[in-house]
């Protein structure tokens, strides 16, 4: 596989203001993350896209990002022009994520197709739908000359591809998921693929899912296989939402071992899980790195502070 860099996302939180907003972009940059990242839901926060290009408006070098934008909110094209718009405006600093959705729930109760008043789907149409909307997207973001497109779900007719992103062949597109046909087709389409929680024993995910039976690496093999010789060329990104800074990480650790019904041993070796002090994140990461591939790591923003020291320690290794 390529070896890529290490760096670091910080899954962003929506402050009060748009000066706190820009305030914790700013600070983003300054402790070195690589990507500062928004998720796609309705309910209680701001618009990913237009928060995005605020926070790009307000830094130098920061790329910004969504984890996830929902594929069925928004048309394919128009989330292509969107796309590439950001990327022209933000000089190239656009990462793009975009999922199935999935049935996530506001302070109301209110699920975000409830509020929107579509029928969510079973998994099986959404991801197809979802493997069409990437081809389009790309075929958007990279083409010259106007096309068509023919899928089960969107057809399009005489498409002008304008305007052009800078980054190409396009921005880098991110795909998060879970189960062997959202690893395969993100293995096909996707440049970073943001791996689902699972134990490197068979056990489940962190949202409390079986995982189709798989583990670390059955997730690894399946990529592998889809990807063929682009395999080499992907990157590979996971989500540490059970960080946790700590000089004592032995209830941490018990406790996220309960959760999974895994043992305390196998909490460790999850790419996933950061506990323990500042050196042992390190060494784990690192570690991370040579075992599964995994480089690019996501945190949420309650410790984009708590982790700078480890960021100054690994990022760019």
């Amino acid at each position: 596989m390529t070896q890529h860099k290490i760096r670091f996302g910080v899954a962003a939180s929506f402050p009060e203001s748009v000066e706190a907003w820009k305030e914790t972009a700013r600070k983003a940059e300054d402790l070195g993350y690589s990507v500062l990242l928004v998720a796609d839901h309705l309910g209680r926060q701001w618009s990913p896209l237009p928060a995005l290009l605020s926070a790009a408006d307000a830094t130098t070098t920061l790329r910004i990002g969504t984890q996830v934008i929902a594929n069925d909110f928004r048309r394919p094209l128009v989330l292509a022009k969107e796309i590439a718009t950001i990327d022209l405006l933000t000089g190239g600093r656009f990462e793009p994520g975009i999922g199935v959705g999935h049935p996530a729930t506001s302070a109301t109760g209110r699920s975000d197709y409830d509020q929107l008043g579509v029928e969510m789907d079973g998994p099986g149409p959404r991801v197809t739908r979802l493997g069409e909307s990437l081809r389009l997207v790309k075929r958007f973001l990279e083409s010259e000359e106007q096309f068509d497109f023919e899928g089960e779900f969107y057809k399009a007719k005489d498409v002008v591809p304008f305007p052009k992103p800078v980054q190409r062949p396009h921005p880098p597109i991110m795909v998060a998921g879970a189960g062997p046909r959202m690893l395969r087709l993100s293995a096909r389409e996707a440049d970073i693929i943001n791996i689902a929680p699972r134990p490197p024993i068979k056990g489940v995910t962190s949202r409390g899912s079986t995982g189709f039976g798989l583990d670390i690496h059955g997730e690894l093999a399946i990529l592998k296989e889809a990807a063929g010789e682009r395999y080499d060329d992907l990157e590979l990104c996971v989500f540490a939402d059970r960080a946790s800074l700590t000089d004592d990480p032995t209830a941490a650790v018990e406790a996220l071992a309960a959760d999974f019904g895994i043992t305390q041993e196998a909490v460790h070796e999850m790419p996933h899980t950061l506990i323990g002090s500042t050196d042992a994140m390190a060494e784990k990461i690192l570690l991370d790195k040579e075992r599964y591939g995994v480089s690019y790591r996501i945190v949420q923003g309650a410790l984009m502070e708590a982790m700078a020291p480890v960021i100054r320690r690994v990022a760019g290794s």
